[in-house]
């Protein structure tokens, strides 16, 4: 293996619940290791919440309230830990106006971008919001390539919000856009409805927004994944 392979890292970026993405998430995780790529999370107990999630998802028939509570029991003993994500929790919970939160993310994610850059090549996988939060702060930083699955070009239940795409006409960083041709968050018209950069490639494949794709979907989206971060 080459010393840039070694060096490259995967930063999961997810969407704003990013708990709903487990069976994504775990899909997503099996490809990185393949890939022999270090996994970082953009919620530094991700990695902690995650495996809890992957245990729950062999019992069908426990209650949303159960699966909540585990969560919570679970972020508060990894901030035992970790003192410092008491403060990321405190801050999660009093920033859920959309734009308060979508601040807040992007001046998280870039200070562990930038600490991340220093010796890795830093590759994002991202979810929905996790792709719009990583192509704001993009230009800025050092990132090889940004993966969006399931960009969140308009809110179905809000009208029209640029603020939402206008930034992608004019980005610099390499970035795919794996997206559904159904998904409501902007299907398959998004080609004709928004401007894109150069820089800014699409793929559809025929899924929602909730991604649930069968095994030779997922093939053809790695396939995609690996000829875009080389």
């Amino acid at each position: 293996m080459s010393k840039k392979s070694k060096n490259r890292v995967f930063l999961f970026a997810g969407r704003d619940d990013w708990q709903k993405d487990t069976g994504l998430n775990h899909v997503l995780v099996n490809y990185t290791k393949k890939k022999n790529y270090k996994i970082v999370w953009e919620d530094p107990a991700g990695g902690f919440t995650y495996k809890l999630r992957l245990i729950e998802s062999h019992y069908k028939n426990i209650p949303a309230i159960i699966k909540k509570l585990n969560l919570r029991l679970s972020q508060i003993l990894y901030a035992l830990i970790h003192w410092s994500y008491f403060i990321y929790l405190y801050e999660q919970i009093f920033n859920r106006k959309e734009k308060d939160l979508v601040k807040l993310r992007c001046k998280k994610l870039k200070k562990r971008i930038q600490e991340l850059s220093i010796e890795n090549e830093v590759v994002i996988i991202s979810r929905s919001s996790g792709g719009r939060v990583s192509s704001f702060i993009a230009d800025e930083l050092k990132i090889k390539h940004i993966i969006c699955l399931g960009y969140p070009f308009q809110n179905p239940d809000n009208g029209v919000e640029p603020e939402r795409y206008l930034h992608l006409e004019h980005l610099k960083t390499p970035m795919l856009i794996i997206q559904g041709i159904n998904d409501e968050y902007g299907g398959s018209e998004i080609k004709e409805k928004y401007k894109f950069s150069p820089n800014i490639g699409l793929y559809f494949v025929d899924a929602d927004h909730s991604f649930n794709v069968d095994a030779n979907t997922w093939n053809e989206i790695y396939h995609q994944i690996d000829n875009a971060i080389g």
